[in-house]
């Protein structure tokens, strides 16, 4: 099996490329305001995007990310002036984007604060007036006294009104691994918790209690608009031609994760569609580990982005990938090489590439990873 280092070249002359510090921002808090709404593990840090942004970008630009997991893009390009699009196919990034991005009022803290008051009360009233998602082992995932916690938790949110409700079960979701038998959020393997009943009411009550100061933070400020749509990356339907500024984006990377599996339950609870996500998506760990596994499937899913991304580009518009290699059937894969080659092949003008190195303590992947450095790439249209 080949070393296991961070970073793989097709050009080898390309190994001396230097890491480029002003992309590290390893001082800088990446959990501020509503960044920290939910865990969602492999998302990039948002000094980037507010980096980029301002830097290829002026007021009024549209924003797209064609992957925009949590919404680390979106929420950037709208507190920046930039109207913001987010695509992605799984409907937990879609819950968070939206959550993140929608414009609250004071009223609707109001809202929010009063049913935290009332809470205790409406669930004790609630009686067996309640339901849950019904799938395959759900009973081997949550003890019976976590369902019911949280079939009554998430009874209680679909009372709210349309926005307050939407920031509230993106809480519950955000709590949903903590309660249930699976490890953590980058671990999908079952261990024996110890839970109590009313755990999740007391746990979704403090991170809702913490979110409604965190949305206090910004509401005052002015904000552009933003649209989230449920959709195949490789197909951006929703999107005109030439419409597009700029595209600020981190692409799953190969290998590395596997977002429908560990969301899993989080997509059940929220009624969202497992098979969307499960079927479209990109470079996840079980395709990439069977034997004999190569990445062309990767790459030729990606080519299929780089095609649409330069459709709906502006003539002159920008896209910024960040992206990292990986390993397939223990071989490195030079993906920043080969995403730069991709692009070329789809019209777009490769102009710059930055290496980025990782703080290991800050990672949103598995600390116990190898991924320590990434590509940032960007081309013109």
């Amino acid at each position: 099996m080949s070393k296991r280092t961070a970073i793989y070249y097709i050009n080898e002359a390309l190994t001396k490329l230097p890491l480029d510090t002003e992309w590290d921002f390893h001082e800088e808090d990446i959990q501020e305001h509503l960044h920290a709404l939910h865990p969602y593990p492999a998302r990039f840090i948002p000094q980037i995007p507010r980096k980029v942004i301002s830097q290829w970008s002026r007021p009024g630009d549209i924003v797209l990310d064609p992957f925009c997991g949590c919404g680390t893009t979106i929420l950037e390009s709208i507190l920046l002036g930039r109207p913001a699009i987010g695509i992605d196919n799984n409907d937990v990034a879609i819950l968070v984007s939206r959550a993140k991005t929608a414009h609250y009022s004071f009223q609707d803290l109001h809202i929010l604060e009063k049913f935290l008051e009332e809470l205790d009360l409406i669930i004790s009233i609630l009686g067996s007036s309640y339901s849950m998602p019904d799938y395959k082992n759900i009973e081997y995932w949550f003890c019976k006294e976590a369902l019911v916690d949280l079939a009554k938790l998430r009874t209680t949110i679909y009372r709210l009104p349309e926005k307050t409700q939407l920031l509230a079960l993106a809480v519950f979701s955000s709590i949903i691994v903590r309660v249930s038998n699976q490890d953590s959020d980058t671990r999908y393997a079952r261990i024996n918790k110890t839970y109590q009943s009313g755990n999740a009411i007391k746990w979704f009550r403090s991170r809702l209690i913490d979110v409604i100061e965190r949305v206090r933070m910004i509401i005052e400020l002015p904000k552009a608009t933003a649209s989230v749509y449920s959709a195949d990356s490789k197909k951006l339907e929703s999107i005109p031609n030439d419409s597009i500024d700029l595209i600020v984006t981190s692409p799953p990377y190969i290998n590395a994760y596997d977002y429908h599996k560990y969301h899993r339950h989080r997509i059940h609870w929220i009624e969202g569609n497992v098979p969307l996500a499960r079927d479209t998506e990109i470079g996840k760990h079980d395709t990439f580990t069977r034997p004999g596994a190569t990445p062309d499937r990767y790459f030729e899913d990606m080519y299929e982005c780089f095609r649409e991304w330069t459709r709906v580009l502006v003539p002159g518009g920008h896209a910024f990938v960040v992206i990292g290699d990986g390993i397939v059937n223990g071989k490195p894969v030079p993906v920043g090489d080969t995403f730069i080659e991709l692009g070329e092949d789809a019209s777009l003008t490769f102009n710059e590439r930055w290496i980025r190195s990782l703080l290991k303590e800050k990672k949103s992947f598995n600390q116990y990873a190898r991924i320590d450095k990434e590509h940032l790439l960007l081309f013109r249209k």
